[in-house]
């Protein structure tokens, strides 16, 4: 029996589900437990995947209570499955942490964003650095959603237990429909985000400019967060911009960037986590040929750069956004598209390959 037992800190993370489904297809044995958190629950497990719910978890509550609280729920589950041969899989360094405490289990730990990043204190963060870098070392194998992860702990030195593996795009897509945009178009550009709804000084910034200064364009926000007010009350506002509710992911996701031009996707770069992470919104603009605007100064720039699909831009105040759009050359959004529809599939379809290989040497 090859068993894998989860343990998320929301129940309708897509990144999540999409990797527990995918080692469930694999032949891995799956059980999983984690909270709900109120918020885009459209998202849910296939009916043969064995969920556990702890309850319900809100967003934006104290990380460092939620860390303390989750030591019984893990303890909990160990101590039942004391005795089966049972690899371990925490989403988050919240999770993971109480696994490694426990000497005689072995644990997968996988992390999309570097949470403590966000505390105020500089000591705070050095401290659950240390304390990231402990867990990492006593992990079967840990997990990065972005390479700029791995350079911020240990700069250019190898950990031979990390595994690289970006947030591409679910093999759902494998076969999908990919169009460059049309040579002309008559009317204004569609810009939009599609996720959860953070960052009010970026994202939120750009689709007000839309409203209040070009009325022949649009944004259209998809989506769900605690921040899904603020999306609804600029609709409300302007006429060219549109708020369109929660989606399921990944099944719904082609037929909303069949309604999109440009993806925006200008992360608050201030903050440490934002500038080293590589979000899904990279390779979902490479899938559906959609060019990307980004902010500058972040490892998703380089990406984006390097890859010459889209724009980086300082999106933090309203002149530097006005003057990109101002400037916006429509056959250069075009030429991003070509460039992304000649990039080869398994550079933005996710693969399990790499990971499974390497859970299933646990076993051997």
């Amino acid at each position: 029996m090859k068993k894998i037992v989860f343990f998320l800190a929301s129940l309708s993370q897509p990144r999540c589900i999409k990797r527990v489904k995918a080692l469930h297809e694999a032949g891995f044995e799956v059980e999983v437990y984690g909270y709900y958190r109120g918020f885009y629950d459209i998202n849910s497990f296939p009916e043969d995947i064995e969920v556990h719910q702890w309850g319900e978890v809100k967003s934006g509550t104290g990380y460092v209570k939620r860390l303390l609280k989750n030591n019984a729920k893990i303890n909990e589950v160990v101590r039942n499955k004391a005795g089966e041969n049972v690899l371990y899989y925490a989403f988050g360094l919240d999770l993971a942490l109480w696994l490694s405490m426990h000497k005689r289990i072995h644990f997968v730990y996988e992390s999309s964003d570097l949470i403590y990043t966000y505390f105020r204190s500089k000591i705070l963060i050095d401290i659950f650095k240390y304390i990231d870098k402990k867990i990492i070392a006593h992990s079967f194998k840990t997990i990065f959603t972005s390479e700029g992860f791995q350079r911020y702990l240990y700069g250019v030195k190898k950990v031979g237990n990390i595994i690289i593996q970006p947030n591409r795009v679910s093999p759902f897509f494998d076969n999908v429909s990919r169009q460059v945009l049309p040579l002309k178009k008559t009317e204004g550009i569609v810009f939009s985000y599609v996720g959860a709804f953070r960052y009010p000084n970026t994202i939120f910034r750009f689709a007000r400019i839309i409203g209040e200064k070009y009325p022949q364009h649009k944004f259209y926000f998809y989506g769900d967060s605690l921040l899904t007010y603020m999306a609804k009350e600029l609709a409300v506002k302007y006429p060219n911009v549109h708020y369109f509710g929660k989606f399921r992911s990944p099944e719904d996701l082609e037929k909303i960037y069949n309604t999109i031009d440009v993806v925006v996707a200008c992360y608050d770069a201030s903050g440490i986590n934002e500038q080293i992470a590589e979000p899904n919104k990279l390779y979902e603009a490479i899938c559906f040929c959609k060019p990307i605007v980004v902010s500058e100064g972040t490892f998703l720039s380089e990406q984006v750069k390097k890859m010459k699909v889209g724009y980086s831009i300082k999106a933090d105040n309203d002149d530097s956004i006005c003057d990109f759009l101002n400037h916006l050359n429509y056959r250069d959004l075009v030429s991003f598209s070509e460039n992304e529809l000649r990039i080869d599939k398994k550079e933005y379809i996710d693969s399990i390959d790499t990971i499974s290989k390497a859970l299933l040497t646990y076993y051997e």
